[in-house]
């Protein structure tokens, strides 16, 4: 945690400018976005999030772009493993969590970093932020949870002597493409659980308010997101939920509807029944397609550097699947801003020094290439809206 009073109004700077900057990007790299159910509250309450974890750092950002405050994420400690990570993911207020296997002074390492947690939330400076499940998977289901939250909201609030409020706050984090572009995101936020109500159990037995609170975030984790329980038969189920699913206006209703489908496909599965799996075709309008494939083409053309250092960077760097979405997003946030200043200058040269030109290409780069994009997707890919989790983590352990 930063004390230096100028070292922290650089950090929080920083925050600002790079969270704008990628804000924009988010905008593009997500076809629909939508936030439900954000309840109201003070800037200086305590606050603990609680999410559940499908997607590597996008997560984080998600809920970064779905609320107006500076959380502090508490993020794995292996992802801090080089300087310039260290450096970019406390800049973005990640704090790291050790395990046993990070070395034999985990425990007073986590204390560190839970002081500093509680020091937070008794200020009210921050909320917490925690992805409940312990770490990533991109299947469509909520795994066991871990106590941490119980635990930093408990020790907060003996500090606190129990005269101040400790909320903890649960998101559910709903992707459509979990490692692709112009998918949906859904972040839907559940009721406020009061850590106070549980006062009296915690002062009989700790380890049993710890458990009824985590059970607790589990069932509104449970209403807040797709949950696919019947891990035997995740596959078949996902691929009857994708093909029976409708989209809708409301994302909020589309995962109400959702979530009933895969009631129902569960039920079926459960009584010996096999799903009928008959996937959607697209419907395509020929006039359409012409009428667009000018600005697919020219949208596509100006994108292929982009194109080409994204597909270096994932195949190169990028060895969990996990973080795909996250690194193309962040990438091409920064790689796209950075190229389109190069192809802008370049028309400037080309145009004999066209300052307007060169500014209308430059602002709607962004527009084209995602036109491109989802015409692409439209006319000519069979690749469907929803991608399959269970399709995707095939041969990943």
């Amino acid at each position: 945690m930063i004390n230096n009073k100028i070292l922290d109004y650089l950090q929080r700077l920083w925050y600002e400018l790079n969270t704008g900057h990628i804000i924009i990007g988010y905008r593009f790299f997500f076809r629909r976005w939508q936030v439900s159910n954000e309840p109201k509250l003070d800037k200086k309450e305590a606050l603990i999030y609680v999410a559940n974890h499908q997607n590597a750092f996008l997560d984080a950002i998600s809920i970064i772009m779905a609320q107006r405050r500076h959380p502090i994420f508490l993020t794995r400690a292996n992802i801090f493993a080089t300087g310039f990570a260290r450096f970019l993911l406390r800049s973005y207020n990640m704090f790291p969590v050790y395990r046993k296997r990070d070395g034999v002074d985990s425990h007073e390492k986590n204390e560190k970093v839970f002081n500093d947690c509680n020091e937070i939330l008794i200020k009210g400076r921050q909320p917490i932020a925690l992805f409940v499940e312990g770490n990533h998977r991109m299947a469509r289901s909520l795994r066991q949870l871990k106590k941490g939250a119980a635990r930093i909201a408990f020790s907060t609030l003996e500090q606190l002597n129990f005269e101040k409020t400790v909320k903890i706050i649960p998101i559910g984090v709903n992707y459509s493409r979990h490692s692709r572009f112009r998918g949906d995101l859904f972040m839907n936020w559940g009721e406020p659980i009061i850590v106070n109500d549980y006062k009296d159990l915690y002062n009989k037995n700790p380890n049993i308010a710890y458990s009824e609170i985590t059970s607790r975030i589990y069932k509104e984790l449970d209403a807040l997101i797709l949950n696919i329980q019947d891990s035997e038969n995740y596959e078949e189920i996902e691929k009857a939920w994708i093909a029976e699913r409708v989209k809708m206006s409301n994302m909020y209703d589309e995962l109400q509807n959702d979530k009933a489908i895969i009631a129902k496909l569960t039920e079926e599965k459960k009584n010996g029944l096999s799903l009928d799996i008959k996937p959607k075709s697209k419907k395509r309008s020929v006039f359409k397609m012409i009428l667009g494939f000018p600005a697919f083409i020219y949208g596509t053309l100006n994108h292929l550097p982009l194109i080409f250092l994204m597909q270096r960077v994932l195949t190169k760097y990028v060895t969990d699947i996990h973080f795909y979405g996250s690194v193309k997003m962040a990438g091409s946030s920064y790689m796209a801003l950075i190229l389109y200043l190069l192809q802008a200058f370049g028309v400037y040269a080309l145009t004999d020094g066209n300052f307007i030109v060169s500014i209308v290409y430059f602002i709607t780069l962004p527009f084209f290439g995602t036109f491109a994009y989802d015409h692409y997707m439209k006319y000519y890919s069979s690749e469907p809206d929803i991608t399959s989790s269970a399709e995707l983590l095939k041969g990943y352990k």
